[in-house]
């Protein structure tokens, strides 16, 4: 029983000694379809961002579509550290420096298509607040201008004049916040109620 308990032993030593060292894996790399022919550049990006001292191992690599043009991708890393912790680090897909979050579409100004995204969006949120008040009477007729703001967002600002379920006259002014895309977050505030 002893001499094959040492044999087991033995075979599994030799086996764990012998065996080919393991390499971490190769990175998930995933990219839309309209930006398939992007691959080299990402690949080109997953090394620059090996060469980062906290990137210990690097997980996965897409595009970041929000920030991304057909011309100039930028491409989201996700890295993990020493301690296993996970972190994105943003690259330009031109220069594959850090990406400057300044440089987005957005502080430039949302494009004349996403503007008429925005108002639509936003219009369509004030309409769905009618089951909330007895009446609303939009004063806001014409696309505003938008609110660029410094973490990237754009806001659109709709006034409008309500009047509540028990019967109170309030005044209001919408305001969606896109994020990316169309998504949005609302925020409503009390405005000065005009004089009659």
């Amino acid at each position: 029983m002893l001499a094959r308990c040492i044999f087991i032993c033995s075979v599994l030593f030799y086996a764990s000694f012998h065996a080919p060292v393991l390499k971490a894996a190769d990175p998930y790399l995933w990219l839309p379809t309209s930006y398939k022919g992007k691959l080299p550049q990402l690949k080109q990006a997953v090394d620059v961002a090996r060469e980062n001292p906290r990137c210990s191992q690097v997980l996965k690599g897409t595009v970041n579509v929000d920030l991304s043009s057909q011309q100039v991708p930028v491409f989201k890393i996700l890295c993990r550290d020493d301690e296993r912790k996970t972190f994105s680090l943003l690259l330009d897909g031109t220069s594959f420096k850090t990406y400057d979050r300044t440089k987005s579409r957005f502080h430039k100004g949302p494009s004349e298509r996403s503007m008429r995204e925005f108002w639509t969006a936003c219009n369509k949120a004030v309409a769905d607040m009618y089951e909330d008040f007895r009446t609303i009477r939009v004063l806001t007729r014409e696309r505003p201008e938008p609110t660029l703001y410094k973490d990237a967002t754009v806001g659109i600002a709709i006034d409008f004049d309500a009047v509540s379920l028990i019967g109170e006259r309030l005044a209001f002014r919408a305001e969606c916040i896109f994020t990316s895309g169309t998504s949005y977050r609302l925020k409503l505030t009390g405005r000065e109620v005009d004089a009659p």
